[in-house]
């Protein structure tokens, strides 16, 4: 009896340090590789072996009685330990590594959960049965009686519960998609055993019971593909040509940041309204959830876009008030060109006639803010002239990341380049930091001032090589 007591110390005090050790070794290893294997082993050693170990040391070591509370009381936690970490184990192997698009991959976290739960009550009232002699039948009428009286106390939550359980097993959504209940539009952020959380665009937390989404429809934003489309209609002068205004949108939504290329944005002529021909623009996005942002963005572009190409979007007459929107007539813009010209010490030394012609040829261009002037590798028009606002000139480095080489502001030049190479090609992007006004000189012209004005030149091609420097600097 002795003898075997002390083989079971010997056991007890070299295989449980030996046996935590070598787990705690590989749930290291295991940890660094991410593997999913960790949370069942570690089960194992923080529940299983303690247990079995207190059994051991209670059962065989100190030898008390089979029969008595401390022997039975061991003996239920160890093989509650042991079930436990058995139905960690298969519910790894059998359904967190199973293979997307499998059944097991399909089976609701909800349902994976309540079926532990009851295998672990299954196993729990057998090891009572087994250990402490419990009966069994009179434990399952009193379970029975039991469920009954809570199940009519607490229908409405358990009806909130089981229709949880169908939604999981047919999987209209899953967390992180963009659906509709009613009223409610939001991001899945959470799917509870009562309720599905959904985040609105703006923030706002909507708590949806399952019992709602059993009974109504639920519009799925994220499918059959997550792609989605916007739809607008703008009305254009009916003298402006509608080639000319849809190939301008289109420009425009190809432009706009969040605008997807494929499928690509289109354009239609779909009616001839009171005061306009209207235009339908179909605009896809990735995700539901940009869908203001994209929108807000096209809106405000277009509006300069069409400014630009000499387009008129019509004021609708809804009462007898006259509107007399405030526009600068030609002679102001060639005024305020003149000022900005002035103040450009190079070209303050022309005599008012030739600030006058540059004034007057000049073309006014206004852009957003953000919106791209020229893009990287596209043709140059001419020279710009700064009249109000600031650009951002930038290039692509190695790893695609957009720098910038330099900001031009008021009074200031950029484009030069055209002008003193007579190159096509721009070799940065630039882009509007905030809402910007431009006078553009075609190279013609600007010919013509570079052969009155050797200082222009040459301050101009300083610009030039100072840029080309930081070009190369970021290109090394």
């Amino acid at each position: 009896m002795i003898t075997d007591s002390i083989s079971w110390l010997l056991l007890v005090v070299i295989a449980f340090p030996l046996a935590m050790l070598v787990l705690g070794e590989i749930i290291l290893k295991l940890e660094r590789k991410d593997v999913k294997l960790v949370r069942p082993l570690e089960s194992l050693r923080n529940l299983v072996l303690p247990t079995i170990v207190l059994y051991v040391v209670l059962s065989k070591i100190i030898d008390w009685g089979a029969q008595t509370i401390v022997i039975r009381l061991a003996e239920t936690l160890m093989w509650i330990a042991i079930i436990y970490c058995a139905l960690t184990f298969l519910n790894l192997f059998l359904f967190e590594e199973a293979a997307e698009g499998t059944w097991q991959a399909n089976v609701p976290k909800i349902f994976l959960d309540t079926s532990r739960f009851f295998l672990i009550l299954v196993g729990t009232a057998i090891v009572f049965s087994s250990v402490w002699g419990a009966d069994l039948g009179g434990l399952l009428t009193a379970l029975g009686v039991g469920s009954l009286v809570i199940g009519l106390a607490l229908q409405d939550s358990l009806g909130n519960v089981f229709s949880g359980v169908a939604l999981l097993f047919e999987r209209p959504f899953k967390l992180g998609e963009w659906i509709q209940v009613g009223d409610a539009v939001g991001k899945v952020e959470e799917i509870t055993w009562r309720s599905v959380n959904l985040v609105t665009i703006s923030g706002d937390l909507v708590i949806v019971p399952n019992s709602e989404l059993a009974k109504g429809s639920i519009y799925n934003f994220s499918r059959p593909t997550s792609t989605y489309e916007i739809s607008l209609e703008l009305g254009f002068s009916c003298d402006d040509p509608p080639n000319k205004v849809k190939k301008i949108i289109l420009e425009t939504a190809r432009a706009t940041e969040g605008v997807l290329t494929n499928p690509p944005p289109t354009v239609a002529t779909v009616n001839y309204g009171d005061y306009s021909i209207i235009y339908e623009i179909l605009l896809y996005i990735p995700d539901f959830g940009q869908k203001f942002r994209v929108k807000e963005r096209f809106l405000t572009r277009v509006w300069y876009a069409t400014k630009r190409g000499g387009l008129t979007m019509p004021y609708p007459i809804a009462s007898e008030v006259e509107y007399q929107p405030v526009i600068l007539s030609s002679e102001q813009r060639a005024l305020i060109a003149g000022q900005s010209l002035r103040a450009v010490p190079a070209i303050s030394q022309f005599d008012e006639e030739m600030i006058d012609l540059l004034s007057r040829r000049g073309s006014w261009l206004d852009y957003a803010q953000n919106e791209i002037v020229v893009a990287e590798g596209k043709e140059l028009a001419g020279m710009y002239l700064v009249i109000s606002g600031t650009v951002n000139l930038s290039i692509l480095d190695e790893t695609g990341s957009q720098q910038t080489i330099a900001t031009v502001s008021e009074g200031e030049f950029f484009g030069e380049k055209s002008s003193l190479l007579g190159e096509q090609k721009s070799d940065v992007t630039v882009s509007a930091i905030e809402d910007l006004t431009l006078l553009l000189i075609d190279k013609a012209t600007i010919q013509l001032i570079l052969e009155q004005s050797p200082r222009l030149a040459n301050e101009l091609g300083e610009i030039m090589e100072l840029r080309r420097r930081n070009i190369a600097m970021w290109r090394k």
